[in-house]
């Protein structure tokens, strides 16, 4: 169905035709085959010049076996060497002075006869002439003199040191040698002196050789109970065995606080071999400089734990008291209806262990 028109335009068309993206998009002459090129390659081998004489090289070919060493080689060309090695042509013997060229100019003589030679040997020059040649000598050094002042550079005005001890670079190394000595000098003092010497000395009771600090197991101020902590555990931290007297257990341990310090008998407070140390800040400041531990390292105190591994008290170095059971009440012993107090105990009802004591 259709116009004719449209049939005659369907009929010019080719199917059969392949697509513009089949065709090769490269020349088939431009690949290289591996055979052709070793083909080429031999080619290439043969085709290159040597450098060996045709003569030598009929010999070696005509050998039955190939050489394979220098040696080899040099033995089957033994005869060429007389043609290789061409004899020295002789040395021509120096001709003799009266074949000299014409050319050559004649030696010049200043004198004829040796009469005037003599002559002028025993003439002397005259008093002028000596007087002349003498200016011009001290002419010549003068001129190099000041060519010699003129051509060294001018110096600045600075005092300048005489001697080698002198030199500024010098001195500050000695300077420097002698400050490092007494550093180490001042380090040795130091260290053999005792570091509780800047303390000033307050002794507790029974505290000339061991640690004594002063605290409370009492939570009424926070702050206060918390400093207390504190100083316990950075003694704990430093393995030195101390004393501790809690106020709060036994009236006696304030008492003695008040006569040492008197209005600064409060705590904690620290002393180290009877000296005062002083409080919570004092001992903080004292650990974080690192000399709490060189006190201690140095003071020759006792390590370990100490009370805090007692069995009985477990560190609080009191129990309750035996013979009231911590009421600070005993029955009297004349009549029984009325009590009487305990005088074994302190005010809390306790006393001191008998395992850590």
């Amino acid at each position: 169905m259709g116009c004719a028109a449209s049939k005659s335009s369907t009929a010019t068309v080719d199917y059969y035709r392949p697509p513009p993206s089949s065709f090769a998009v490269f020349d088939i002459n431009a690949i290289d085959e591996p055979w052709v090129k070793a083909e080429q390659r031999q080619q290439e081998n043969q085709e290159k010049p040597t450098h060996v004489p045709a003569v030598i090289l009929e010999k070696l070919n005509a050998l039955e076996a190939a050489p394979h060493s220098w040696d080899e080689v040099s033995k089957a060309l033994e005869d060429f060497k007389p043609a290789i090695n061409k004899p020295q042509a002789p040395t021509s013997p120096p001709k003799p002075a009266e074949q000299l060229t014409e050319n050559q100019p004649p030696k010049s003589l200043t004198f004829h006869t040796i009469e005037e030679l003599d002559a002028k040997l025993s003439s002397k020059p005259d008093a002028n002439e000596l007087g002349k040649t003498e200016s011009m000598e001290k002419e010549k050094k003068t001129t190099i003199t000041e060519l010699k002042k003129n051509s060294e550079p001018r110096v600045s005005a600075q005092p300048v040191a005489s001697k080698l001890k002198d030199n500024i670079f010098i001195v500050k190394d000695r300077e420097e040698r002698e400050k490092e000595g007494r550093m180490a000098n001042y380090d040795k003092i130091m260290t053999r002196r005792d570091p509780l010497s800047e303390f000033p000395e307050i002794c507790p009771p029974g505290g000339n050789n061991t640690v004594v600090i002063y605290t409370t197991s009492l939570r009424g101020v926070r702050r206060t109970f918390e400093d207390c902590n504190k100083v316990r555990g950075l003694l704990e931290v430093q393995r030195v065995v101390f004393d501790e007297r809690d106020v709060s257990l036994h009236g006696e341990f304030l008492s003695e606080l008040r006569e040492l310090l008197g209005d600064e008998a409060s705590v904690p407070r620290v002393f180290v071999k009877g000296r005062y140390l002083g409080g919570a800040e004092a001992v903080s400041e004292l650990n974080e400089t690192g000399k709490l531990g060189k006190i201690l390292s140095l003071g020759r105190l006792e390590r370990g734990v100490g009370r805090l591994a007692c069995g009985g008290c477990g560190g609080a170095r009191f129990v309750p008291c035996v013979e009231c059971g911590g009421s600070c009440k005993v029955a009297a012993v004349s009549t029984g209806d009325k009590w009487e107090r305990c005088g074994k105990c302190n005010e809390n009802g306790l006393i001191h262990c008998p395992t850590c004591l």
